[in-house]
């Protein structure tokens, strides 16, 4: 089995936070060669929803790591920004700081753009935000990638404009959306049904039960299936009481981050070689099909395979 995975969602990593004030070249460098000792092969830095000044300078950290070191060119295929153009609701915004949540904003959108020196590749936004479905289209006409995430209750009404202006993927589905949903018309059930789209999920053993990974894998063509870990900067450090997006959370000796205060968890700390292993053992998925969703299908959803 390959150990060249590809990450399309890394906050932070080894005590390494993107998101966090003061990120350097040196950073960058010490997280891609982490992941890369750890079977992540090649991964998208994500930035989610924040202080734009902040983001601003660490994707120009991002990009001056790879235009001046060969393994980060070669390692980071590009931005994923989850946001800030989420649900402000909460349920749906989830770790996500409130106050920083925007409207679509081409402008804003440029400005990180520009800031990353034209590596963003890949752009999570929620569906039932006015305005969406014109913002996504402008977005695939430049070449990016758009997932639909991080929504409150959008309904298939509001998913279909936004798939029809090229959305093609939904951000890890299942999580990102309040506890309580109705139970027909939501948006997992639309996500497994929607036939020009991908699923990202994250099968770390907390954020989906198993019996929902069996689901996804059962309904969901493995060509359409991608794991994403979702990965914080204290994935890699000891259990203990960390900050993340400028809240609060607690590490659990068994891998749990999660926000007490909001009870949702805030990303995740298990490496893509360690979420394959656990599809593997619980899922008796094979080589071939773990390769397809580790792999070769978040090269193809972002257009790098």
């Amino acid at each position: 089995m390959t150990t060249e995975w590809i990450d399309l969602q890394i906050n932070g990593y080894g005590g390494i936070d993107f998101n966090s004030a003061g990120l350097t070249v040196d950073m960058v460098k010490s997280v891609t060669r982490r992941l890369a000792a750890d079977g992540t092969a090649a991964y998208l830095p994500t930035f989610v929803t924040g202080d734009p000044d902040v983001a601003c300078a660490n994707l120009r950290a991002i990009s001056e790591a790879r235009r001046t070191d060969a393994e980060c060119r070669e390692r980071i295929l590009g931005v994923h920004l989850e946001g800030p153009f989420i649900s402000p609701e909460l349920g749906a915004v989830g770790s996500h700081p409130i106050e920083w949540v925007h409207a679509p904003d081409l402008a804003l959108f440029d400005r990180y753009q520009e800031a990353a020196d034209g590596a963003v590749r890949l752009v999570t936004v929620a569906a039932e935000i006015d305005g969406m479905p014109a913002f996504v289209k402008e977005l695939v006409s430049r070449g990016i990638t758009v997932s639909l995430g991080h929504q409150m209750a959008a309904t298939p009404a509001e998913i279909e404009p936004c798939i029809a202006a090229g959305a093609t993927a939904f951000t890890h589905l299942g999580n990102g959306i309040p506890n309580m949903i109705p139970r027909h018309d939501n948006i997992v059930m639309t996500a497994l049904a929607e036939d020009r789209a991908s699923v990202m999920f994250i099968p770390d053993g907390h954020h989906l039960p198993d019996t929902m990974l069996k689901v996804y894998c059962r309904a969901v063509p493995i060509t359409r299936l991608v794991a994403v870990s979702d990965a914080q900067y204290p994935a890699g450090m000891p259990p203990g009481e960390y900050e993340v997006c400028g809240a609060h959370a607690r590490l659990e000796p068994n891998g749990l981050l999660w926000n007490p205060a909001r009870n949702c968890l805030v990303g995740a700390t298990t490496p893509m070689a360690a979420m394959m292993r656990l599809l593997r053992e619980r899922l008796g998925l094979s080589d071939a099909e773990l390769e397809a969703i580790g792999r070769d299908n978040p090269l193809r959803l972002i257009r790098a395979g």
